[in-house]
């Protein structure tokens, strides 16, 4: 009869052999997402470039164009972008809680995602050409005379009460379930304003059409 410790010495793949710690699988994801950015910048920055759930921190100064999408859900200890970014296709900063503001010179072709960050407000020379989604972040306020190329989502962000002076969204606008008490009177919105659960749920569409004279979309309160 074949006896038990005979097997275990007999195997390579032998129970008793100590596991990598979470240090180290940690080390060598970040040494291979460093790999992986600098042969995307050395074979000319082209296609998209996924970096999903990287325990990187900050992203190389040199990485400064992303000819695709630039996707980095679930990269919970990332911080900081570098600057003049030049993204051409969408950026993806889902549930990246460490990402507290966005870089100067920021340029995003198509949309913009910072669902789930801790972003607290936008530099005012934000570049976005889709839509930003903002939704369940602590955002305060966004810049003065900002256009939104396509939907403005702010859904569940209590610290937003008010919104900037020349603010234009050419899709739709979504307030629910913020602490909005009044709308600036220059406001333009192109196909729909969602107010459910703000402060100014209560008030008439009628009273609500005044506020924004200039909104040219459906109001839903």
């Amino acid at each position: 009869m074949i006896k038990f410790l005979d097997i275990l010495k007999e195997s390579d793949d032998n129970i008793f052999i100590p596991r990598r710690t979470k240090e180290e699988k940690d080390k060598k994801l970040l040494f291979r997402t460093y790999r992986k950015i600098r042969d995307y910048i050395k074979n000319g920055s082209q296609g998209d470039l996924f970096l999903n759930g990287s325990p990187i921190e900050v992203l190389p100064k040199n990485l400064t164009e992303v000819n695709g999408d630039l996707v980095l859900i679930d990269s919970i200890n990332l911080k900081v972008l570098p600057k003049d970014l030049n993204v051409k296709g969408g950026l993806y900063l889902i549930r990246c809680e460490n990402i507290k503001s966005l870089p100067s010179g920021l340029r995003v072709k198509d949309n913009l995602n910072l669902k789930d960050t801790n972003i607290t407000e936008l530099p005012p020379d934000l570049e976005v050409g889709g839509s930003i989604f903002i939704m369940r972040t602590p955002i305060e306020k966004l810049p003065n005379n900002f256009t939104v190329n396509g939907d403005l989502d702010l859904e569940d962000c209590p610290n937003i009460t008010s919104l900037p002076s020349g603010l234009k969204v050419l899709g739709t606008l979504d307030l629910r379930d913020t602490n909005i008490t009044k709308l600036p009177t220059d406001l333009e919105v192109e196909v729909i304003i969602f107010l459910y659960g703000t402060p100014l749920s209560n008030l008439s569409i009628d009273k609500i059409k005044e506020m924004i004279p200039k909104v040219k979309g459906q109001i839903y309160r």
